[in-house]
């Protein structure tokens, strides 16, 4: 089920499925991918209980299997609303004998949006109802219009860092989606900026690691800037489909990341995992904001 909410300058639909933004309009202007499936069918899904590919299509927990998808389940089941204003919304979930099949923990998450006159701001929170530790990935994976007006190119618009960035951007496998660290597909030091290219993703996702960004702009050739703000996140991939050539480009930023080719299958061993005890909370917030000249 499709919900809206609006102020003055946002119009934001959110889709029930997973809590996802389905559009963004910020003075009448489209933001979001239309989420068409001939490019993708998604437009900002969230990613829990893991990000990417699970090698093999399994995960072990306590010694038993576990068939995790990519990006985990959460985009794949609805949530309540369970309070909504003019410019506010609230979505809740729990988890249910579908969840156990995949994941064998008791939790609950809540996704709350709210409007300001410059930006769509999101907060997340995920509670642990389980007896015993539940671990977890975290991610957001919005995909920007781009381009956005007639008359320009996706090589006009530039990707900005909050800082210089200086990585070795691991190796995605194209057949199964493995990430492989040891293996980097390319180096980047102090990169402040690109423009963008499909080229760029011929081999998958770029992906960032151990970055210490707080900001991601995505700045158009009239020079209007989205700016995406997160906190404590330490792994960003940037992706567009390829070789299609689709009409937008993802900014990802993660807690965790794909299996790894050596990965031994066992959940516990994933990167940069959120452990949670028994009742309690983790949270995060985000926040969408764009600036016309």
């Amino acid at each position: 089920m499709l919900y809206q909410i609006k102020n003055e300058f946002f119009e934001v639909t959110i889709d029930s499925l997973g809590a996802e933004l389905k559009s963004i309009k910020y003075q009448g202007v489209e933001y979001l991918h239309d989420s068409n499936p001939k490019y993708w069918g998604r437009s900002a899904p969230y990613l829990f209980p893991n990000i990417g590919a699970i090698k093999d299509k399994y995960t072990i927990f306590d010694g038993k299997e576990y068939p995790l998808t990519k990006h985990g389940f959460l985009r794949d089941i609805h949530m309540e609303c369970v309070s909504q204003d003019e410019d506010s919304i609230t979505f809740r979930v729990t988890d249910n004998k579908y969840t156990h099949g995949l994941y064998p923990f008791a939790f609950e998450i809540i996704v709350h949006y709210e409007l300001t006159a410059k930006a769509v701001v999101a907060s997340i929170e995920v509670i642990n109802n389980s007896r015993e530790a539940m671990p977890f990935n975290f991610g957001l994976h919005p995909a920007f219009k781009v381009p956005r007006y007639d008359g320009e190119k996706y090589e006009d618009y530039i990707i900005k860092f909050s800082g210089p960035v200086s990585a070795d951007l691991a190796s995605v496998n194209l057949t199964n989606g493995l990430v492989d660290y040891e293996n980097p597909a390319r180096s980047v030091r102090n990169l402040e900026s690109f423009n963008l290219n499909h080229s760029d993703f011929a081999n998958d996702a770029l992906v960032f690691d151990g970055i210490d960004l707080d900001k991601v702009q995505l700045i158009a050739p009239n020079g209007e800037i989205v700016t995406l703000e997160t906190h404590g996140f330490k792994t960003l991939g940037i992706w567009s489909p390829y070789p299609v050539e689709a009409p937008f480009v993802c900014i990802e930023p993660w807690i965790g990341c794909a299996d790894a080719p050596k990965s031994n299958h066992e959940f516990v061993t994933k990167k940069d995992l959120i452990t949670l005890k028994p009742n309690e909370k983790w949270s995060t917030t985000y926040q969408i904001s764009i600036k016309k000249d």
